[in-house]
């Protein structure tokens, strides 16, 4: 935990070293800004409640991608030690190996299933004996490759395993999303108030009672 607010708080910190240069450029410090650090862009301008809160999603939003990115791996780490310790998958296979592993309990029975669809195909429908055993070869898993789960349970576990390494791999996603979303929100927003700041309109007087409007712009 601590690890991952130091972390946190170490890229905040890069982050906003690289608004300092920015401040030289007033015309693109605050939707520059607000793209590196969501906020910032209207701290700047003045506007501290919304500022802080921009921000503030956004750190919890980087804490979340750090966390999670740092979980898929540990969690990939266990489901594969788990295939190797019950079911005898040689560690740091390719995913859809795990993906197969996964699905079906031993890799005899997805070796039948794929012998069963090869030969309605390469034997009865095409007589083609030499595509067939091309397409076993490829198709199915052999020596190392093999593996039989010592129980349902320790399957359905592995299962478990699995799914709440997809799930983490999906809130990883959707953290990245949301930091993405309150970037674009946080540019448009600080370039809608700076153009408040910077341009307003105002009546001038004109000979015979008439007068004209116009806009002001300060840089």
């Amino acid at each position: 935990m601590d690890f991952l607010k130091r972390k946190t708080c170490f890229i905040i910190l890069l982050l906003l070293w690289g608004i300092i240069p920015l401040l030289a450029l007033p015309k693109f410090v605050y939707p520059v800004s607000s793209l590196i650090l969501p906020g910032t862009g209207e701290l700047l301008l003045g506007h501290n409640t919304r500022g802080a809160t921009l921000m503030g999603v956004d750190l919890i939003n980087i804490y979340a991608f750090i966390a999670t990115d740092r979980e898929i791996e540990m969690q990939k780490k266990n489901y594969m030690k788990f295939a190797e310790l019950y079911a005898g998958v040689p560690y740091g296979m390719p995913d859809e190996h795990y993906q197969a592993v996964q699905n079906y309990p031993n890799s005899d029975y997805y070796n039948d299933i794929q012998e069963m669809m090869a030969r309605n195909y390469y034997l009865i429908y095409n007589y083609d004996p030499e595509s067939f055993a091309e397409y076993i070869s490829a198709n199915t898993y052999q020596g190392n490759e093999e593996w039989n789960w010592q129980s349902e349970e320790k399957w359905e576990e592995y299962k478990h395993l699995r799914k709440r390494h997809q799930k983490t791999k999906m809130n990883n996603q959707l953290a990245l999303g949301l930091m993405l979303l309150n970037r674009g929100i946080s540019i448009i927003d600080s370039s809608i108030l700076s153009k408040k700041k910077h341009g307003e309109f105002y009546l001038a007087p004109l000979p015979a009672n008439g007068a004209m409007l116009n806009y002001q712009i300060e840089f």
